[in-house]
């Protein structure tokens, strides 16, 4: 472990960390909004807080939840929680999603009228679904790691503004303009590979690697090749399974986001 510790000082400054008092502190606001006991089914979703934003009464109270804890830790930031009746969550959900996984995705939206926006999107639920088969723990672990990605992309737009020396505008469009870190297509192989993406599905690799096995053991596994593991790193190994390179750098990141979680 002592060696790991070594090698592992030395590439500390290529990730980006998260404080953790504004993780544990949005993790705790999805905790006490209880949305989860609210209605959330197809029939549920309404025009919500702006005409394009479609909402339930659970996708209310967290975006409320979200927005008074982001207050209360005075930062800039800003959630909209919409919810999509196209992709509904059903025991049948090809996606392996049910039943605790009600997340369609999460965006970070850049710098707009003094706020970085979060963007959270979540599922309906579909008339098979059973309430009482829900891990409220898990749905909470899930929506937490999701925002905590989007703000590892909040973090690297500050970084790249304070250091060209421009306002986050210019740096949030210089960023969206730039294929090197935002790609012009749709290929998932292109979005995975971005260095934007690799450094924030580092981190999200290894909160889950963590949550579930613990940080020794999670440092154990990334090494193993055919380790039988899920989520992210499983995910990563299957895209870049020809691609060393790629998945050197993202072994790099996540061995170093383990790490700086276990200090």
């Amino acid at each position: 472990m002592k060696l790991l510790l070594e090698n592992w000082r030395e590439y500390l400054n290529e990730i980006t960390t998260l404080d953790s008092e504004l993780k544990q502190g949005f993790a705790e606001a999805i905790e006490d909004s209880q949305f989860w006991t609210l209605p959330n089914a197809e029939d549920d979703v309404d025009i919500g807080n702006h005409p394009d934003e479609m909402e339930t009464p659970a996708s209310e109270a967290l975006r409320i939840a979200l927005n008074e804890k982001a207050q209360e830790l005075d930062t800039d930031l800003y959630f909209i929680v919409t919810v999509s009746n196209v992709h509904v969550l059903s025991k049948d959900d090809p996606h392996g999603g049910y039943p605790s996984n009600w997340m369609s995705h999460g965006m970070y939206q850049g710098p707009q009228s003094g706020h970085h926006v979060i963007w959270i999107e979540l599922r309906p639920l579909g008339d098979d679904y059973e309430i009482s088969e829900l891990n409220p723990s898990e749905l909470i672990k899930k929506i937490s790691r999701t925002i905590n990605h989007e703000m590892v992309h909040y973090k690297q737009l500050k970084k790249q503004a304070e250091s060209k020396g421009i306002s986050e505008e210019d740096a949030w469009q210089q960023m969206i303009d730039d294929p090197a870190q935002l790609p012009q297509t749709s290929d998932r192989t292109d979005y995975l590979s971005r260095h934007p993406e690799v450094d924030a599905y580092a981190h999200e690799a290894a909160e889950e690697l963590i949550d579930k096995y613990g940080g020794r053991r999670a440092l154990q596994l990334i090494k193993q090749r055919d380790s039988d593991v899920v989520g992210v790193l499983a995910d990563y190994r299957e895209v870049f399974k020809d691609d060393r390179e790629t998945m050197k750098k993202f072994l790099k990141k996540l061995y170093s986001q383990i790490m700086s979680k276990e200090q």
